[in-house]
């Protein structure tokens, strides 16, 4: 089992277009950010939910919406205080965690009945470090809490589920390549040397790198044994998710003018945490894709940002990836991505809105279907539901 995104022209030179995904990784926010209950009636299912999407924007605001169950439709709510140019999201239901670059710290917020969002004690939460980061942030098992920093660590911290981030993990902070940008953990079987893997794309590795470590009960990281992996030659990864017993990695080409976007499948070996490229990988995607997401009915949805568009895919038992029709349109979107069945939700930053594009449930197809005005331009998008009280 596993635990469980500036506008663009639409071609670029290798270079200037390396230098627009350097600026855009902590943008990227891939490790999937589940769709939760606040308040849950039984530990699985919300009763009577009322679900609210949360965005980060460029200004020192998140921005609060609720989401229509019938149509979709969202309605824009009073904005709260938050960090600027936040790129990751850490959702734990009743909790909002938010990466701030500004101050290498993290920001982390109570959601309210009425959906509103009040500032949990002791918020902001230090890093410790004078890295400029974070990069990304990610709650893994087992109640841990990690961030990626641009000098080549992960920094790893304990969370007693109220919000707040407490001490250090044993050995933390942890040598993780030159720049590791995005993360996602993963379950694995009783048999493997720890309980958790966690895995972070090295934007500095020209050939793909994935990261891995075992994590185990404390918290703490060991690299596994032939990490970094590659997850294709010649590319730059940034976004990584992780869903059932496979790790998908966003790529940007290193060599090609033309085939500038790719999205790598590895399968985790639940024994020891190890990846393998399933038969394929890589797989075709738009131009330069950034940000990545899965519904629950095995579809993986990709934002390309360099031509503004969302490839959709089927996801076969075996991991492979086959394409859903042709991308569709969205705007001139280059970054955040959440699904709430059957609606997926698109930041449009340079557009100042959100997108909504209805999911088919049967075949995974995208269809437009409206766009909501944000009152300071979107980031990273994350879907929580309340219940009606």
């Amino acid at each position: 089992m596993v635990t469980p995104a500036l506008g663009a022209p639409a071609r670029f030179g290798v270079l200037s277009f390396l230098g627009f995904v350097c600026l855009m990784l902590a943008a990227c926010s891939s490790s999937r950010q589940p769709i939760v209950c606040a308040i849950p009636a039984d530990g699985d299912t919300c009763m009577s939910p009322s679900p609210l999407l949360y965005a980060t924007s460029t200004s020192s605001q998140v921005l609060p919406f609720t989401i229509n169950n019938s149509s979709g439709a969202l309605t824009a709510m009073t904005p709260a205080a938050g960090p600027a140019n936040s790129g990751s999201i850490v959702n734990l239901g009743f909790f909002l965690l938010f990466a701030d670059p500004s101050t290498d710290a993290v920001d982390s917020d109570q959601v309210n009945s009425g959906g509103g969002l009040m500032t949990v004690a002791g918020s902001p939460f230090s890093l410790g470090t004078a890295a400029g980061g974070p990069t990304s942030i990610l709650g893994a098992p087992a109640g841990f809490f990690y961030a990626s920093e641009p000098d080549g660590t992960i920094v790893g911290f304990s969370t007693p589920g109220d919000g707040t981030l407490t001490a250090p993990v044993p050995n933390s902070p942890f040598a993780a390549g030159m720049a590791p940008a995005q993360m996602a953990a993963a379950t694995l079987s009783a048999t493997a040397p720890a309980p958790n893997a966690l895995y972070a794309s090295d934007a500095g590795s020209p050939s793909g790198g994935i990261l891995a470590y075992t994590l185990d009960s404390t918290g703490s990281l060991t690299p596994l044994a032939n990490s970094p992996f590659s997850a294709a030659p010649n590319a730059t990864p940034g976004s990584v998710l992780t869903e059932s017993s496979f790790l998908f990695v966003s790529l940007v080409s290193n060599a090609s003018l033309t085939n500038v976007g790719e999205v790598a499948v590895l399968s985790i070996d639940l024994n020891t945490g190890a990846l393998t490229p399933v038969p394929g990988s890589p797989f075709t995607v738009g131009n330069g894709p950034s940000t990545l997401a899965v519904d629950s009915s095995n579809h993986l949805f990709v934002l390309n940002a360099g031509d503004h568009t969302i490839s959709a895919f089927n996801i076969e038992s075996n991991g492979m990836l086959s394409a859903i029709g042709s991308p569709v349109a969205a705007g001139t979107a280059t970054s955040g991505l959440a699904v709430y069945p059957p609606y997926l939700y698109v930041a449009d930053t340079s557009a100042d809105s959100i997108l909504t594009f209805k999911i088919d449930a049967a075949t995974g197809a995208v269809t437009a279907s409206g766009s909501t005005a944000a009152a300071n331009p979107p980031l990273q998008l994350t879907v929580v539901n309340l219940p009606v009280i």
